[in-house]
């Protein structure tokens, strides 16, 4: 026999609270600190080099940092993303009182951020 899946307010805020949470640590906390940045501007050598494998050291750490920089800054981004349609989705969620036969074609041509990986389509409905 299927269960019935409702929808619990509460522990869908707190997940909201979460990406809240990791946006802002990713916008604030994650490439920067009081000493160092992770963007083009990381040096692993201090100064101007001459000695051509310090110079290489100091152009890989640049390239190094600019990339984690890039990456953080495209994670936030799809957080953002994902943490705005889990907002856009709240009524869904709160007006069937079974989830289980909620078709998930429908819900993905309505939210289709929740499809960011491609796996959810078709028409028919959830498990049962």
């Amino acid at each position: 026999m299927g269960t019935n899946i409702t929808f619990d307010e509460t522990k869908y805020n707190q997940l909201i609270k979460v990406m809240d949470d990791l946006e802002y640590s990713l916008l604030h906390n994650a490439t920067t600190s009081d000493t160092v940045w992770l963007d083009d501007s990381f040096t692993l050598q201090p100064g101007k080099q001459h000695w051509q494998p310090a110079v290489d050291l100091v152009t890989k750490g640049q390239k190094f940092g600019a990339s984690v920089a890039a990456q953080n800054e495209t994670l936030r981004q799809a957080i953002v993303k994902f943490r705005n349609a889990l907002v856009e989705a709240k009524s869904v969620f709160k007006d069937h009182s079974d989830l289980a036969n909620y078709e998930i074609g429908k819900f993905v041509a309505e939210f289709p951020d929740f499809n960011a990986g491609g796996g959810l389509t078709g028409g028919g409905t959830g498990p049962k």
